[in-house]
C-alpha cells in the first residue's frame, strides 16, 4: 500500500508540473505567456495544429491528475478509518469530565473613592 501511495504521489507531482508547462505554452487570445516561451516553436514542432495537440495533452493530463488525486484521497481516508478503529468503538465515552471545585475569590483591596 505504501508503494502505491508513493507512486501515485510521484505521478501527481509530475502531472501537475507538466500541466503548468502545457497551460503556459498554449496560445491565449491576447498571446499572454505563450509568446514569452516561444509559442511559435510549438507550432513548428507539432505542425499547424499545435493548439489541438496541446489542448488534447492538457485534457489527458488533467484527467490523470484528477484520477490520481481521487485515488490518493480514498487511500488516505481508509488509513484514517483504520486508525480510528484502533482507538475503540466510542472514543467520546472514554473521556471523563474533570471534577469542578469552587474557586475562592479574595478582594484585592478597597475600591477608590469616587470624586465629584
Amino acid at each position: 500500500m505504501l508503494v502505491m501511495k508513493a507512486l501515485l504521489l510521484i505521478v501527481l507531482v509530475l502531472c501537475s508540473v507538466s500541466l503548468i508547462g502545457l497551460i503556459l505554452l498554449q496560445r491565449s487570445k491576447s498571446e499572454g505567456l505563450g509568446m514569452a516561451f516561444g509559442a511559435s516553436t510549438g507550432e513548428s514542432l507539432f505542425g499547424a495544429r499545435a493548439g489541438n495537440v496541446l489542448t488534447r495533452a492538457t485534457v489527458v493530463l488533467g484527467a490523470v491528475f484528477m484520477v490520481c488525486a481521487l485515488l490518493l484521497g480514498v487511500l488516505y481516508a481508509q488509513q484514517d478509518r483504520s486508525l480510528m478503529s484502533d482507538v475503540g468503538s466510542d472514543p467520546v465515552a472514554e473521556v471523563q469530565p474533570l471534577p469542578l471545585e469552587p474557586i475562592s475569590v479574595e478582594p484585592l483591596g478597597e475600591a477608590p473613592a469616587e470624586t465629584p
